[in-house]
Parts: C-alpha cells; sequence; structure tokens
C-alpha cells in the first residue's frame, strides 16, 4: 500500500510536469484548465505505473518505523511552520522556521506565483528578465498547478513536502532498510551548526525545492534499473514509463539528472557487458533520449552554462583552510564514516560469498564520491553537497540491502538477533548528531523563525501593484526576501546570490539597474537596455539606493502609492 502511494506519487508528480509544460506550451501558460488536465492526466498515468509494478509485501522492523515516525514528525513541524503567520509587537509578520530558507522561500514563493499568474511559455526569468528561465524549475512548477487553481501556498506546499518526505522514506526502504534512510534524513555531522556538510533533512529537505522530487525520483530509477539488472523481471510497459521519467528528470534537477544515469549505467556495468549493451538499447533509454536531451539543452543555455563545470581537488576543504583534512571529517560527518567501515567489516564477515560483488560495487560508489569532491557542477561549492547525496545514499543502502538478504533466509534466531542489535546500535552511534539536529531543529518556533516579510509591508505593496499589468517588469533591489518575490512579479533582476548560483552572468545587467535606481546619467539609456516597464521604490530601495530624491520620479508617471510604497510606469519615450 505504501510502495503503491510512493509510486503514484512519483510518477504522477513527473507525468504532471510533462503534460503542464506541453499545454503550457499549447496554451501559452498555465490556466485552470490546462492545471486540471495535467493533474488529471498525470495521476492517470501515475496510478498506471504503480499498478503494473507489483509491490513486494514486506513487514516493517521497529528500526524502521521508529526512523519513519521520527522523520514524518519532523517533516509536519518544518512544513507546517514553512510559512506561518505569527504575531509581533509591530504587527503581524510572515516568517519561516528555518533560517536557511530565509532566501530560498522567496525565491521558490515567486516562481510558482510567476508560473500560475499565466506567464507565457517558455517563461521569461522572474529574477532575470532579460533571459528565459533556464533553472529547473520542475517541482515549482507542479506547485503552480494547485496555485492557479486557487489552492492555498501555505496548503499545498505543506501537503506536497509531507507526501514527497512519506514517499522517500518508503523508496529509501526498499532500497536498503533502515540504513538508507536514516543516511539521508538522520545525516548530521559532529558540529553541525559550524559547516556547511550539515544536517541534510534540514540543509537539503527543507530549502531546496527541486529535491522533493528528484531524490524520490532518481531512488525509482535506481530502484528498478537494479531489478532489471539483476534479471528480476519489469514489464516492458514499465520500463517505457521509467523512460519518459528518466527524460523528464532535468526539468526537475539537472545535477541529479547527471549522477543517476551515470550511476544506471554503473549498475549495469557491474552486472556484464552484454547487459551494458541491453541497458543502452532498452525501451527505457530510448524514450528517454530525446525528452533528456532538449531539456539539458534548454537548462543548460545551449550547454553555455556548462562552463562552470571546473576540476577542485577537495572543494571542501577550500573553504575551511584551517582544518586538516582528519579534522574537516571529524566536523563534518562526527562518527558516521567510522561506522560505515566497521558496517562494511560486519558485512564481509557475514556475506563471504559476495565479497568480490561488493567490493566492486563499494569500490564504484567511493569513486563517484571522490569524483563529486573533485567536479565541480555548479559556482557555489555548496551546491556539490547535492551531488554527494546520491553516493552516499547508495553506500548506506548497499548495507542495509545486504543485511536484509542475509536475515531473510534461514539462518539462527541468535544470529538475527545479533545482526538486528548491530544495527540499532550501528544506526544510532552513526547518526546521533542528526537525530539531535533535528530535534533542536524545531524547538521554541517563535524565537527561532526567521521574518520574511511583514504584513504590512505586503499589505501596501498589494495596493502599489494593485493596477499594474501582470506582465510588468520592474526595477527594484536585489534583496532576497523582496515584496515583489511574495506576488510572483518578475524583476530585471532578483538576489545576486541566486543570479551568480544560477550561473546567470549579471554584471552588465547590474550596472544598468543601478544607474536606473541611482538616477544618475545615462539612466534613460539603461532603462531601455533592461527592457523595464515600471520601476518599484518602496523601504528595500531607498535602504539601497538612498532616500533622496531621484530625476525619474519627477519624469515618470506615479501610477500608485500606498504608505512609502510607490510604482513608476516607464513611458514610451522611454521604454522604447
Amino acid at each position: 500500500m505504501m510502495m503503491t502511494f510512493a509510486l503514484t506519487f512519483t510518477a504522477h508528480s513527473v507525468f504532471a510536469i510533462g503534460w503542464a509544460l506541453i499545454l503550457g506550451l499549447l496554451a501559452g501558460g498555465l490556466s485552470p484548465w490546462v492545471s486540471i488536465a495535467a493533474l488529471l492526466l498525470g495521476y492517470w498515468q501515475g496510478r498506471g505505473f504503480a499498478r503494473r509494478l507489483e509491490a513486494e509485501p514486506r513487514s516493517w522492523s521497529a528500526l524502521e518505523l521508529s526512523i519513519f515516525s521520527f522523520t514524518m514528525f519532523a517533516a509536519w513541524k518544518h512544513f507546517a511552520w514553512l510559512m506561518p503567520l505569527m504575531p509581533n509587537p509591530n504587527g503581524s509578520t510572515l516568517t519561516t522556521l528555518s533560517a536557511t530558507n530565509y532566501g530560498d522561500l522567496p525565491f521558490h514563493l515567486s516562481l510558482i506565483r510567476f508560473l500560475a499568474s499565466g506567464a507565457e511559455f517558455m517563461p521569461l526569468n522572474p529574477i532575470f528578465s532579460t533571459e528565459t528561465l533556464r533553472y529547473p524549475f520542475g517541482v515549482d512548477l507542479y506547485s503552480a498547478l494547485w496555485e492557479s487553481l486557487g489552492v492555498q501556498t501555505a496548503g499545498h506546499l505543506f501537503l506536497y513536502g509531507m507526501a514527497a518526505t512519506l514517499a522517500t522514506l518508503v523508496l529509501l526502504r526498499e532500497l536498503g532498510g533502515a540504513w538508507a534512510m536514516a543516511a539521508f534524513f538522520l545525516a548530521g555531522g559532529a558540529a553541525v551548526e559550524l559547516v556547511d556538510w550539515k544536517s541534510l533533512f534540514l540543509s537539503v529537505w527543507i530549502t531546496q525545492r527541486g529535491f522533493l522530487l528528484a531524490l524520490p525520483l532518481g531512488l525509482t530509477l535506481l530502484l528498478y534499473c537494479r531489478r532489471q539488472v539483476g534479471r528480476r523481471f519489469v514489464p516492458t510497459s514499465v520500463l517505457r514509463s521509467l523512460g519518459w521519467m528518466w527524460g523528464l528528470f532535468p526539468i526537475v534537477h539537472a545535477h541529479s539528472f547527471l549522477v543517476v544515469s551515470l550511476l544506471m549505467l554503473f549498475h549495469a556495468a557491474l552486472e556484464s557487458r552484454e547487459t551494458v549493451r541491453s541497458f543502452f538499447k532498452g525501451p527505457a533509454l530510448k524514450r528517454a533520449l530525446i525528452p533528456a536531451t532538449v531539456l539539458i539543452f534548454h537548462t543548460s543555455a545551449s550547454f553555455e552554462k556548462a562552463s562552470v563545470m571546473h576540476l577542485q581537488w577537495m572543494w571542501t576543504l577550500s573553504s575551511q583552510s584551517s582544518l586538516s583534512l582528519w579534522q574537516w571529517t571529524l566536523v563534518n560527518f562526527g562518527s558516521s564514516l567510522s561506522v560505515f567501515l566497521l558496517a562494511i567489516g560486519f558485512l564481509v564477515s557475514l556475506r563471504r560469498s559476495r565479497v568480490r560483488e561488493l567490493s566492486l560495487e563499494l569500490i564504484g560508489l567511493l569513486f563517484f564520491w571522490f569524483l563529486g569532491l573533485t567536479v565541480m557542477l555548479a559556482p557555489w561549492d555548496w551546491d556539490n553537497i547535492k551531488v554527494l547525496i546520491w553516493p552516499w545514499i547508495l553506500m548506506f543502502a548497499m548495507i542495509g540491502r545486504e543485511l536484509r538478504d542475509e536475515t531473510s533466509g534461514e539462518i539462527s534466531f541468535g544470529r538475527r538477533r545479533g545482526i538486528q542489535l548491530a544495527t540499532w546500535l550501528g544506526i544510532s552511534l552513526a547518526f546521533f548528531p542528526g537525530i539531535e539536529a533535528l530535534l533542536s531543529s524545531w524547538s521554541l518556533p517563535k524565537d527561532r523563525s526567521a521574518v520574511v516579510w511583514t504584513l504590512e509591508d505586503i499589505s501596501n505593496a498589494e495596493g502599489a501593484l494593485v493596477s499594474v499589468p501582470k506582465n510588468a517588469v520592474f526595477a527594484a533591489a536585489t534583496t532576497p526576501n523582496h515584496v515583489l518575490a511574495f506576488f510572483g512579479r518578475p524583476r530585471v533582476a532578483g538576489y545576486e546570490g541566486h543570479l551568480w548560483s544560477h550561473a546567470i552572468r549579471s554584471d552588465r545587467v547590474m550596472t544598468d539597474l543601478n544607474t536606473l535606481m541611482n538616477g544618475t546619467e545615462g539612466w534613460v539609456e539603461a532603462a531601455r537596455r533592461l527592457k523595464v516597464t515600471h520601476v518599484y521604490w518602496g523601504p528595500d530601495e531607498r535602504a539601497r539606493f538612498g532616500s533622496g530624491p531621484k530625476p525619474w520620479q519627477t519624469q515618470l508617471t506615479k501610477v500608485n502609492s500606498a504608505n512609502g510604497h510607490e510604482v513608476y510606469a516607464l513611458g514610451q519615450s522611454v521604454g522604447e
């Protein structure tokens, strides 16, 4: 039952995104009818995909149930507090529980509401309106389907986060039992608050929306690729569906698509040369090839953005030069790597007949691990953690899978108990820091929450925007939580950190934006080059560009004004 839900949820999400792209292109953008059609078609295909797979019933162990319950409770706490309204002495505020979500939440909300507003497909980038949107926006597009139907934002974000958590837990359990579940959701170093590699639940799952689907999608592909490689029959119709899902992967998460594709090929190569040949000739790859190529071509801007890829040996140490390799390992991983090595030794003693196969698999996964420590796929170092996650999970999943196979055979009661006790002890020691990080993450939410917007600013901005067309493009401050993001209004330039991490060359645009907003010589020409239709002038702009009068304030038409939030329209003499 739970496996059926996990597969249905994953396939439905991917196919709904695919239909939204196709129908949005045909219709020129999202509309309620496009959203309804995409969601229904996605559900029909997802349900059919799950029904064609015969789930192998297996009772849950006490440890698996414990990890599942604890993680679902943590998900409930964080997704329920993703964007709650909080009372404040100076007025109510819209906050978020995770401080690391302070910049990412406005960005994703901007994408969702921009797409839901009926933006023309393929849409412009709402944080860099001079370019087409290249960012893998699949999950935000899915959320935009519900948004366009009038479903409350906090509600559909909460439900999707909870459903994605449940589906991922089930798929991780299927891949590698309690070890795989803990490797992602309970991971944490010895000094979680000091380093980038911290609780994956807090730093990736809550903040990186693309991973809410990338992880269950990648796990589904890896799971059934392994079954096919292992000569366990997977129906051709299922492989075709997996192929379409694989082909749509780049619009969900481009980096994960690349890594998972290589890992699928690696698992095929572990079997035999014949398996590799069948992998390339199989129905999955045939269906994935064209959509994946088109989407990679689009997201990479005709492979121009691929130029950010570079070699940087042990990039993880570059930002922490005071740490030795040993200190870095201890701080970032705590006892998990020590327990992993002990678990491998324990596994070898139990599964001596499979030492060769296990050694080859482990060496391959370690190769992917060190490749992720050397090859940078994004400008920002931290983004490569999302590449390292895959071999990290699979290494622990290998332990869980082999121990599960060992205990499923005919062994003595004492041997079975010993393995179960070792599993409890090993996971407790390896992931205690991550458990502790989660326990502390939801304590005192009213005190810990970061204020993203005040209701006063939202209300004033709404008054200033009331008669401004939906397709307006704004010149505004580049703060990560600008109030325009709340309404999904596109800006000529958003937060510089996002622009840089998305490999967007923004120097020229930023120079023109500063010229326009400061009203210095050449601001008219700068406005023309930027192709902005309106200037937004509010608290963020005064803080960034000064509160003194600007020449364009007297030359442009003030459209609306509400308690310090002003909108000016550029006339044809300026805009053309």
